[in-house]
């Protein structure tokens, strides 16, 4: 294979420090930029590999749908400095230091697709960016340079994007059926990705709106998360704490949430998070914290004083006296916040997409012994035709939850389940059919929701709405109206 490392046996020095690794020629790096462009591909500068426990940062990463994937590594050479050095493949004998790390890169790339994927065949190509070296400076070089570095392999910096276009594409072997960007580029950072489904067997990507969040820099004491029931805002706030603890692991972080249960939810997609892309997380830098656990006040609570980033997802469900709390105790830690409500804070975020929109019928009922026998009904209908759909009964009187959940239990032969304050996924799994009030249902989807005399006129009915996934039944003796999107 071309391209191993490569050994310095005269004195010249190659300047290239972290400083200069981070600095792109700003002229060449769009002529790099357009020539992917030109074949729909996709370019990243200084792009981290996150693998196990491993961090690596790659020069330049290239994606094309025909050719598959380039691995570049940007040298730093100028003619002045070789013009007495000679190069030669590094050996166990020589000993020299290498000034080249493709090889290696290379296979920590392809041992991370392949844990992401199972399989792979995506093929690989290396080149090298001469970012300060022109092809003919090049060819005056010592020849020992044009032996181990083939030309086709190399990019100076005098080439226009036209001939950087097909010399990727000529190191490459052109494939008539083009390979998948998800699984190929995505899977490199899949800790950013969708998890898998039934109908997305490899993750998808995230919108761009998430992905300008996610990759948004902690500049500001506050960055805020705005969007409506259903935006995806605590999907993209679990990938946001696990990006920063991959590349900051001294960050100290505290995820407050308003339940016990969506605490657990939380935890539980970033599990699957880390088991799906194949990195590795210290979990005693992050702390779950669920305002029903809050018995001393937030300034006071230990997780809070030693936190270096505060996270408060649906913090619209929070208390107005906790956030104030919050708010007014911040220090100098960053905070992080989801909500459904505009804050007045410089740093903002909106989510426009909403994610769940199941379809929505209306029953009306004109008392109540015959909302009963209406909801019994459905459930059993329900129940007949998938005995493994959740179904989500959500009710505006908590007292009539022991009252309903016995005429089910009864009527269905079936144990229902009611969720608390301290309900809690650690000694139990999820029953078919669950009854609540809004006050527990953060962060909860089921497949299928009922809502029994909730009015529309309730500032948390868009919240009832949002949990199903698939099919809402509103029965009620109130009108309703009429019920589009969930927003």
């Amino acid at each position: 294979m071309l391209f191993s490392y490569l050994s310095r046996l005269s004195p010249f020095k190659q300047k290239k420090n972290d400083d200069e690794c981070k600095i792109i020629s700003k002229n060449y790096s769009k002529k790099l930029e357009k020539a992917v462009r030109s074949a729909d591909g996709e370019l990243i500068n200084d792009f981290t590999l996150f693998h196990r426990n491993r961090t690596l940062l790659l020069d330049i990463l290239i994606f094309l749908p025909h050719y598959g994937l380039y691995l570049g590594e940007k040298i730093m050479w100028k003619a002045e400095e070789l013009q007495t050095a000679q190069v030669e493949r590094a050996s166990r004998g020589n000993k020299k230091a290498s000034t080249t790390r493709l090889e290696s890169t290379e296979s920590l790339i392809q041992r991370k697709l392949e844990d992401v994927l199972s399989f792979n065949f995506t093929p690989i190509e290396r080149f090298f960016w001469m970012e300060n070296l022109s092809e003919t400076e090049f060819d005056h070089l010592d020849p020992s340079f044009q032996k181990l570095l083939p030309k086709n392999r190399l990019i100076f910096k005098d080439e226009d994007p036209k001939t950087i276009r097909t010399k990727l594409q000529t190191i490459g072997t052109y494939c008539e059926i083009p390979y998948s960007k998800l699984k190929s580029f995505g899977s490199l950072r899949a800790h950013t990705l969708l998890l898998p489904t039934h109908s997305e067997l490899f993750g998808t990507f995230i919108s761009s709106e998430q992905e300008l969040f996610l990759t948004a820099p902690l500049g500001t004491s506050t960055i805020t998360l705005s969007g409506g029931y259903a935006s995806g805002k605590s999907t993209t706030l679990i990938r946001k704490v696990l990006q920063l603890l991959l590349e900051e692991p001294q960050h100290i972080i505290m995820i407050i949430t308003p339940t016990l249960l969506h605490s657990e939810i939380l935890r539980k997609e970033l599990i699957a998070i880390i088991e799906f892309s194949a990195v590795t997380l210290n979990f005693s830098s992050l702390n779950f914290f669920p305002l029903t656990h809050l018995v001393e006040p937030i300034e006071t609570n230990t997780l809070f004083q030693n936190s270096s980033i505060i996270v408060c997802d649906d913090a619209h469900l929070f208390k107005n006296s906790v956030l104030k709390t919050l708010f007014a105790n911040q220090g100098d830690r960053i905070f992080l916040v989801s909500t459904t409500d505009t804050l007045e804070k410089e740093n903002k975020f909106l989510l426009k997409n909403c994610y769940r929109t199941p379809s929505t019928k209306q029953i009306q009922c004109s008392h109540e012994n015959e909302l009963m026998s209406i909801l019994l009904s459905e459930l059993k209908e329900l129940r007949e035709v998938s005995l493994e759909s959740s179904i989500l009964l959500l009710f505006s009187d908590e007292h009539l939850i022991p009252i309903y959940q016995e005429a089910i239990n009864e009527h269905l032969n079936f144990k229902s389940q009611v969720l608390t304050a301290n309900f809690s996924l650690q000694y139990k799994n999820f029953n078919s059919i669950i009854l609540s009030t809004l006050s527990y249902i953060s962060a909860l989807e089921v497949n299928h929701t009922y809502l029994l005399n909730l009015s529309p006129d309730d500032p948390l009915y868009s919240l009832a709405l949002s949990r199903a996934s698939e099919s809402i039944t509103i029965i009620s003796d109130i009108i309703h109206p009429q019920i589009g999107d969930i927003k």
